[in-house]
């Protein structure tokens, strides 16, 4: 059966009924699903009506066709819009009707038959940008981060150019959802799960549900064998050796810079002042470039970036030279070569 929806004088539970059949029009403009957006992410109560209406539309979708064909009958004898009107004091009751009236009348466009879209997103340095999909699914992306989701009939595409960003997805097996990070792909299973990209080096950590991960058509490590991962779990592509690791990782480990803090376990200095860069507006560069293979653990402050810097040289053979638009890490010189 389908769950009941709960009462609401709410009209927001209209508006994001009208949204959902507006965004699944095979005409839906670049345009409309801008002023979707804007719609959504002005009122945390539109997020969660459209939602709400999202998940009852994948329930009803996947209903038996007799039990569908019940709930179209006992709302064919008033259009969609009709009924609508007729239900404001029940406005979630409207919104069961747009829908089921939507399967009887031939105006419903399952879900794998949303027209083709594509849309790219950018962050700034040391900004983060929220991101919500027309599925319900959302993106936190980091900082000075890129990608770009392709929506299509009959799956959900994001590349992750570069950077990081956090997945809750709206799991839908008909509609798969794949984030394409350089060498790897990550297949949603039902999950929330966060992706570092540096380079072709990509970091895979599952805090909800569990991910399939592998590599892609593109990869230089195509015979390498996918891995499924599960909350708690964290997956490490690395380009030196094109292989998958997989190891432990606590929810807080993995969304760390969600909350101002960069976490790294054993990685190369050359990926953690990348990642570093990503939230200075001072960047750090490494001048010699053994200095890069340096394996480093620990946490960086996003607001306490020149601290860290500073205390580099307590850890490695290093020196620190800061200058006006950037901070250089140089190999240790002997007493006689310093300044």
């Amino acid at each position: 059966m389908v769950s009941t929806i709960n009462d609401s004088n709410d009209p927001v539970a209209q508006s994001a009924s009208d949204w959902w059949l507006r965004l699944r029009d095979p005409d839906c403009s670049e345009q409309t699903t801008g002023q979707w957006l804007a719609w959504f992410e002005a009122d945390e109560r539109h997020r969660q009506a459209f939602e709400a209406v999202c998940q009852f539309a994948e329930q009803l979708d996947s209903v038996p066709a007799m039990e569908r064909q019940a709930l179209s009958r006992s709302f064919a004898t008033q259009p969609a819009r009709t009924a609508m009107q007729r239900s404001r004091t029940n406005a979630w009751l409207a919104v069961a009707a747009v829908l089921v009236v939507a399967v009887l009348g031939g105006v419903w466009v399952a879900k794998r038959d949303l027209a083709p879209s594509s849309r790219s997103y950018a962050s700034q340095i040391a900004q983060t940008q929220q991101i919500a999909l027309p599925d319900g699914s959302s993106i936190e992306l980091g900082a000075s981060s890129s990608l770009t989701t392709k929506y299509a009939r009959s799956q959900r595409h994001v590349d992750l150019v570069a950077g990081e960003a956090f997945f809750h997805v709206t799991h839908d097996e008909a509609r798969p959802f794949v984030v394409n990070a350089g060498p790897l792909s990550i297949l949603d299973l039902g999950t929330a799960f966060n992706v570092r990209r540096t380079g072709e080096r990509v970091v895979v950590a599952v805090t909800e549900g569990r991910v399939r991960v592998s590599p892609n058509q593109q990869a230089d490590a195509s015979n390498v064998a996918g891995v499924e991962v599960t909350a708690g779990h964290q997956v490490s592509f690395d380009p030196g050796n094109a292989s998958l690791s997989v190891s432990p990782v606590t929810t807080d480990h993995a969304t760390a810079w969600r909350n101002h803090r960069l976490e790294f376990v054993n990685e190369p200095l050359v990926d953690v002042v990348a990642n570093v860069n990503r939230y200075s507006q001072r960047p750090v560069r490494i001048a010699d470039a053994d200095l890069g293979g340096l394996s480093f653990t620990g946490t960086v402050k996003t607001d306490a970036i020149d601290s860290w810097v500073s205390a580099l040289p307590r850890v490695f053979p290093l020196e620190v030279t800061t200058y006006p638009d950037h901070v250089e890490l140089a190999r240790q010189r002997s007493g006689s070569d310093k300044r």
